[in-house]
């Protein structure tokens, strides 16, 4: 499985691989969670990964109580805010974005 960095990412390399991962040139994985509350609150991938893409930080950059390195981003599509929570990555060296959760509202 992937590991957390040692060190913090800069917010900036954050950024890139978001955006990298919502254009399909970085690796991105959906949490099982994820998964289930896109299904519950009828949220689609597009609009995961329209929110990723564009999205403005609603969470800046931090790290969370297990030591992973996450951020939220927010971004209005098709009519709805949808939140994205996004955990950042190692695995075999390379990093990869990770939907932790999903919040419309």
């Amino acid at each position: 499985m992937s590991k957390t960095f040692a060190s913090k990412p800069t917010p900036r390399q954050a950024m890139e691989w978001v955006k990298e991962a919502g254009n399909g040139s970085r690796r991105l994985l959906f949490t099982e969670h994820a998964e289930t509350r896109m299904k519950q609150r009828h949220i689609a991938r597009r609009q995961i990964l329209e929110a990723l893409k564009n999205g403005l930080v609603s969470e800046p950059l931090h790290e969370d109580e297990r030591g992973d390195w996450r951020c939220n981003l927010s971004w209005f599509h098709a009519g709805a805010r949808v939140t994205v929570g996004v955990i950042f990555k190692l695995d075999d060296g390379s990093e990869l974005a990770v939907v932790a959760t999903v919040v419309e509202g």
